[in-house]
């Protein structure tokens, strides 16, 4: 493949994402933001992750909020970019059915299937065993929290074992991705991890027993940063989009997303996870809708503490204070910065169609006009110019957002639930 035809590859994919209006790695790698401060913001946080896990403690993250189609995902993407350039694995997830918030297990899941690496191709699990190196001063590091942590009662002694065996276990390559497979939220049968210990001659040494799939989930959350930091990668950033979906849930999904999102953001201080920093994304109306309209701050903590709940109650309250006073807004573009956008665009929109767009107007003005607006007026108006010589008249309407709660949603949630509490298959 050539160089011309690799930009060309290149440009039209991130010109074929931002006509949908949901740009991909290419658009967002071309198209830099005009965020200075946030992302300097971010990159401050992205280098406290490392002493911040020193002193067993968490950095804490930020929510970023804009109006529907104002650029939030493409600036989580570059977050993501800009992280990566830090030697971060990075996972950006949107919200949704798939991938509930309020679900530890299942949205670890989401996030690890999602993880790009630095400098490499594969998923982060095959990326993260090939770096990892017993004999080094990380991977001991590595063993002797997982050891104390096990010791404490926090962590199973699966996760211990399979450290012990790594490198004890080299002949077959499939052993190790069944370990691989485990640490990212998959099933090891017990007596296959225990017929390795015998092997091994350490049947002694790790008291193996069934654990609930939903405290193996915060368990493998807090042990991957740690994994990635013992293969040599700086933490793990985690990119929540779509937050505003929480809208749609039932109260009591909404009660376990408010404070999951507390744990995420790094805001519960009894149960940190040291070596990730997190942004999560939602549009700028979502407090006037959910705290000034629906009062969840009022109704939503002492749902759980009905339940029986209270930490999760308090979790929930910081995770509500954090979204009414605690975003950090995106600007809106004035005419420099529009046209900017607009010159870049027009580059790409040259490479990908070997086409050189006409010089247009940037667009009616108007408050509350979203950049994806804009940026869709530009492409479609170069698409009717180049495919049948004329210049459009485009309009647009804004589509109102949907907060209402779901039972489709909710039946999703239920099935999670359900899912949740199975037992690992190696206590079969």
């Amino acid at each position: 493949m050539t160089a011309r035809s690799a930009t060309d590859i290149t440009a039209r994919s991130a010109i074929e994402a931002l006509r949908a209006g949901v740009p991909n790695w290419a658009a967002i790698r071309l198209l830099e933001t005009d965020e200075s401060a946030l992302s300097q913001d971010f990159l401050d946080r992205l280098r406290l992750c490392g002493p911040t896990l020193r002193e067993e403690d968490q950095a804490e993250g930020f929510v970023i909020a804009g109006a529907f189609g104002a650029g939030k995902s493409h600036q989580l993407g570059y977050f993501g970019v800009l992280a990566q350039q830090e030697n971060f694995v990075v996972s950006l997830v949107p919200i949704s059915k798939e991938t509930p918030l309020f679900d530890l297990a299942r949205l670890f899941a989401a996030v690890i299937r999602a993880a790009v690496v630095p400098d490499a191709n594969d998923d982060v699990m095959t990326a993260v065993m090939a770096r990892l190196h017993p004999k080094s001063d990380c991977y001991e590091a590595l063993e002797y929290w997982t050891m104390a942590e096990m010791q404490a009662g926090r962590l199973s002694s699966l996760f211990a074992a399979l450290l012990y065996l790594i490198p004890r276990r080299t002949t077959d390559p499939n052993d190790h991705a069944r370990m691989a497979r485990f640490f990212a939220g998959g099933k090891l049968s017990l007596m296959l991890a225990k017929s390795w210990l015998r092997e091994a001659g350490a049947a002694r040494l790790f008291d193996l027993k069934p654990v609930r799939e939903a405290e193996l989930g915060l368990q493998r959350v807090r042990f991957a940063p740690r994994l990635f930091r013992a293969a040599g990668y700086s933490g793990w950033c985690i990119l929540l989009d779509e937050v505003e979906l929480i809208a749609r849930y039932s109260p009591l999904q909404r009660a376990k997303s408010y404070a999951e999102l507390a744990r995420w953001l790094g805001s519960d201080k009894e149960e940190p996870i040291p070596g990730i920093v997190s942004v999560a994304a939602l549009t700028d109306d979502f407090p006037d809708q959910m705290f000034d309209q629906r009062r969840d701050d009022e109704r939503i903590p002492p749902l759980l503490e009905t339940r029986g709940l209270p930490r999760q109650a308090a979790m929930a309250r910081s995770g509500i204070a954090w979204l009414e006073r605690r975003q950090s807004r995106l600007s809106a573009p004035d005419e420099a910065a529009l046209r900017r956008s607009l010159d870049k665009i027009a580059a790409l929109y040259r490479d990908a169609y070997d086409w050189t767009p006409p010089q247009i107007e940037i667009g009616e003005r108007l408050t509350g006009k979203p950049m994806r607006q804009y940026v869709k007026s530009w492409i479609t108006t170069w698409d009717i110019m180049r495919l049948y010589g004329e210049t459009p008249a485009i309009s647009a309407e804004t589509m109102a957002i949907d907060y209402t709660e779901s039972s489709e949603i909710e039946e999703v949630a239920a099935r999670s639930d359900e899912n949740g509490t199975g037992k690992d298959d190696g206590g079969r």
